[in-house]
């Protein structure tokens, strides 16, 4: 299928539309649709109407075939959805459109098909207007009466049905997944949540600390679903390590809305490592967009590591960065070590250098806390082992009978 992409420049735009229609582009690759050509009109205001003005729309029948479409850069109004149509007689789509097809195709999970479901249901839902405005007879058996009802109203009807469904099904995963939260939080497991535009490498990073494949591939919106991994680091603390879904600018409110459930591990994270591309010459903003989609789920006082990803491509010597930051490549393994020490400086520094002795009896205690903590030192003694780690202040009192003090 060949597309004719259509973007407009006007007072006040809230982006950039050149890296917008980039952008667009990317996601008609994505979506397996060819770009035959890209029109750009300059006007004051968006046509309430046409979204372009009338001119422009003649301009662009003359370039059509019949198997074309047109997708424009922005999300169109029901009404000029049907004004293209009509004046077009193609298939007329929009840049949330698009991005829901892509959604469409890649969800794999429950969860993630029913988000997406609810999104293209709720996206859908105002723009039956003028997709069958004909009349034809509910036949209700012998009680049957009227003249008929709006096939526009039917569908009205089935799409609300199926919303309702949907969110039902949802909420029951929803729930599921607050009681695997509570039960972190009892086992006072720390978890770490990848965010960050996509195609950033959020899933790459993943794949490295947990050495276990989750789909990575150089695609936009290759990860809906989020993927959380137990990891061990090199203080061998066992944390969790979430993947979430990446973000785009213009990501429709449909989208946001569906995913909030699953972008709820997000706002109880106890760590956040924003993974930034930087070889990208948008990196700024594509931090500014997802920073304000954090913003959007409530985000705040949770701690953030900036993750500036892909420096073997050698196009960051200019990016100015957030702090606290590092500069890593996942794919050349080049600051990962960097990453994972400041990983266990913010979640472990109210650790502390803890001597323990432990007898010989007690064996089954000295092996967890060799599994669960970083053993400094450890001396086999005539009835037990003296030995040094670091343990946080909330858990020394499980092992206050065995804290080795000097008795002067």
């Amino acid at each position: 299928m060949q597309a004719i992409l259509v973007g407009v420049s006007y007072d006040n735009m809230s982006y950039d539309l050149d890296i917008s229609m980039k952008e667009l582009q990317a996601l008609c690759e994505a979506c397996d649709i060819e770009v035959k050509d890209i029109i750009i009109q300059n006007l004051s205001h968006i046509s309430p109407k046409y979204y372009i003005g009338k001119g422009k729309v003649e301009e662009i029948k003359y370039i059509i075939d019949e198997d074309d479409m047109v997708i424009f850069n922005e999300e169109l109004t029901p009404l000029q959805v049907k004004n293209l149509t009509d004046a077009l007689n193609i298939e007329v789509s929009d840049r949330s459109d698009l991005i829901l097809r892509i959604f469409e195709s890649r969800a794999k999970t429950k969860e993630a098909r029913l988000q997406v479901e609810i999104a293209r249901n709720r996206y859908l839902l105002p723009r039956l207007a003028g997709m069958n405005e004909k009349l034809y007879s509910q036949q209700g058996g012998s009680g049957f009466r009227g003249s008929g009802e709006k096939q526009i109203e039917l569908d009205r009807r089935v799409i609300q049905r199926k919303l309702h469904q949907s969110q039902k099904d949802l909420d029951t995963i929803v729930k599921n997944r607050q009681t695997q939260r509570l039960s972190r939080k009892r086992n006072q497991q720390k978890v770490i949540c990848l965010v960050g535009y996509t195609n950033s490498g959020k899933s790459s990073l993943l794949n490295y600390f947990t050495n276990k494949k989750v789909l990575q591939k150089d695609m936009l919106f290759a990860t809906l679903q989020t993927s959380s991994r137990q990891i061990r680091l090199k203080n061998h603390q066992q944390v969790i390590m979430s993947d979430t879904v990446g973000f785009i600018n213009q990501l429709p409110h449909h989208l946001i809305h569906a995913f909030r459930s699953t972008l709820e591990e997000v706002t109880e994270a106890d760590l956040l490592i924003h993974v930034i591309d930087s070889s990208s010459s948008y990196s700024d903003i594509q931090i500014q967009t997802t920073m304000q989609v954090l913003d959007s789920l409530g985000v705040k006082d949770i701690p953030v590591i900036y993750a500036y990803n892909k420096v073997d491509l050698n196009n960051y010597a200019f990016i100015d960065a957030k702090e606290p930051s590092v500069f890593i490549s996942v794919k050349d393994e080049i600051n990962l070590d960097t990453l994972e020490d400041m990983i266990i400086d913010i979640l472990f520094k109210d650790y502390e250098l803890t001597k323990l002795y432990i007898p010989y009896e007690d064996g089954e205690i000295f092996s967890t806390i060799k599994q669960y903590y970083e053993t400094i030192t450890e001396e086999y003694l005539e009835d037990g082992i003296l030995m040094s780690c670091y343990m946080s202040v909330r858990d020394k009192h499980k092992y206050e009978k065995y804290i080795y003090r000097v008795i002067n």
